[in-house]
């Protein structure tokens, strides 16, 4: 692994920390009066811009064969767009959200009609289940797929990157490889966290979670660096100082 490669590593580790406290902070920021909504505000605004600052920089360091300082400009000068593309993206999650909260209703609707039609019963917890499967595949397979050639397309080359949408990899590989790093990225750090294996006294409950916290932080990033190495540039940069990008 060259130096650069080392140095994002490094970077990733430091920044992704910062930006959880940084999150953590704000959580516990007052809103009581003017001057503290204002400052939560403030803290949140920076909180957005610090991390799409950092992930933008590293999708156009791997898209571009770019130092990191020359990746960083490049984010910061299309930040706006990153923005945009960040919310745009979260707005499609919420609505994703919304209809898993709401998808109880159609499936007893649907439960009773067919089994008018079948004469059989159908539970509507059966139909809810499929209903959970399909947006669980919506989230994390068959959305991600076309949002993460735009974002790595907006953080190089702003406002026409949006035209990277549904744009990818030509490697079949791909559709499954980057499924499951968002996997490891964000689903199964959480699944660990949450996890609360039976421990003989309370010290072995806080090693327990302390061993748990630091395998999720690191497969965090060790999974959304990979990740973002296939999207941008086809293949992780390891062993070379230059990547060219695949066609």
């Amino acid at each position: 692994m060259t130096r650069p490669n080392l140095s994002l590593v490094a970077l990733h580790l430091g920044g992704n920390a910062l930006l959880l406290w940084l999150g953590y902070y704000w959580l516990g920021t007052g809103e009581s009066r003017t001057l503290t909504l204002l400052w939560s505000f403030a803290v949140a605004l920076l909180l957005v811009c610090l991390t799409c600052l950092l992930h933008g920089a590293t999708f156009v360091f791997v898209g571009q064969s770019s130092g990191l300082s020359t990746a960083f400009r490049t984010a910061l000068r299309n930040l706006l767009p990153i923005l945009v593309a960040a919310f745009a993206v979260l707005a499609v999650y919420l609505l994703l959200s919304r209809w898993a909260d709401y998808s109880s209703q159609p499936a007893f609707k649907i439960a009773s009609w067919l089994t008018l039609k079948l004469r059989k019963p159908v539970k509507p917890s059966t139909i809810l289940r499929i209903f959970n499967v399909v947006t669980w595949l919506f989230r994390w397979v068959i959305l991600p797929l076309p949002l993460l050639p735009m974002i790595s397309g907006v953080a190089s080359k702003g406002w026409r990157g949006f035209t990277h949408f549904g744009k990818l990899s030509g490697k079949r590989l791909y559709w499954l490889q980057a499924p499951v790093l968002l996997l490891c990225s964000f689903w199964l750090p959480l699944r660990l966290i949450g996890w609360v294996p039976q421990a003989g006294s309370f010290v072995m409950e806080i090693l327990s979670f302390a061993a748990r916290l630091l395998f999720a932080y690191l497969l965090f990033v060790a999974s959304w660096l990979l990740l973002a190495f296939l999207t941008s540039a086809g293949k992780p940069v390891l062993s070379h100082s230059r990547t060219v990008v695949s066609p």
